[in-house]
């Protein structure tokens, strides 16, 4: 990956994540609509005006000068749309970016959230123009995907390395955790335990001394009742 995007695929996400990848869409999917923009925003409307004397007489020139520009400004807005739809593959997580001029939806999954990552061709014009789907599959049978993509083979396994990383961290501080409310229980339940016991003896005038317990304990016909 460039710097050029690291630096402008930077003001999408939050500055203390590391942006690692970015897997953009094909060219192909904003073809038609460059050819078609072309071809009938400028390039025919071009050639009728300079090759027909009645066009020119039904058109004024500044009619053509605004159409020009509006198909300008479609054209560079559909490059822009397309190079924004992206996933930005940062060190915590998979943001998928859509872009649009008034509003831009950022969704992000986790590493510890993803299951595993596929990768999909369907036909022979997929394989030629390397176009692939991916999908991430989360943990709750979830799943979200960016078609016609071209991937680099580094952002998957960036990803699959990450989120196996990150579930087993996850694992282990969930063993950690239980470990510790298990070893919290069976202290609170002592200090309970001792501190009743305890109350007993002092509301009915006992005191507890261990030595004087087991020398009780050696003698014949002793019954533990603690």
């Amino acid at each position: 990956m460039n710097s050029f995007e690291t630096h402008f695929f930077k003001k999408y996400i939050p500055e203390w994540l590391e942006i690692k990848w970015v897997i953009h869409e094909h060219i192909v999917v904003i073809l038609d609509k460059l050819i078609l923009w072309l071809s009938f925003g400028a390039i025919i409307p071009s050639f009728l005006y300079y090759q027909s004397d009645a066009f020119k007489e039904l058109v004024p020139f500044y009619f053509l000068e605004i159409y020009l520009i509006i198909a300008f400004v479609k054209i560079v807005y559909e490059i822009f749309n397309w190079y924004n739809d992206v996933w930005i593959i940062t060190n915590e997580s998979v943001i998928d970016l859509d872009w649009a001029l008034f509003k831009t939806d950022a969704k992000s999954v986790k590493y510890e959230n993803i299951e595993w990552v596929g990768v999909e061709q369907d036909g022979v014009w997929d394989k030629i123009l390397n176009k692939w789907t991916v999908v991430i599959h989360k943990i709750w049978d979830d799943s979200f995907q960016i078609e016609d993509a071209v991937i680099p083979y580094e952002a998957v396994n960036e990803i699959e390395r990450i989120s196996k990383e990150k579930l087993s961290w996850s694992w282990e501080e969930d063993r950690f955790d239980l470990m510790m409310n298990a070893l919290s229980w069976v202290v609170d339940d002592y200090l309970e335990r001792k501190w009743l016991r305890q109350d007993y003896h002092n509301r009915n005038g006992y005191t507890y001394d261990d030595n004087r317990v087991e020398e009780v304990q050696d003698l014949d016909n002793t019954i533990d009742l603690r």
